[in-house]
């Protein structure tokens, strides 16, 4: 589904950076930057896939881990 969208960003941006897609729909270019380590900003006309790809986005956080929190912070 996102796949693809993983090695486009590795090779175009680096942690940190922010990612900017004009079409964002679900949401999935975002949840695959935030899963990366990117910033993301999106905007979506549509209603319905802008509360979908706000709710990916927060997936996407809470399923993040910082490598440098201890396990018993991560939690």
């Amino acid at each position: 589904m996102v796949h693809w969208y993983f090695p486009a960003l590795a090779v175009w941006s680096a942690p940190g950076d922010l990612v900017f897609s004009p079409f964002t729909g679900i949401g999935s270019e975002g949840y695959c930057a935030v899963k990366m380590g990117r910033r993301f900003v999106g905007a979506e006309l549509k209603e319905s896939y802008w509360r979908t790809a706000c709710d990916y986005l927060r997936r996407a956080e809470q399923e993040s881990v910082d490598l440098f929190t201890p396990a018993a912070q991560a939690v």
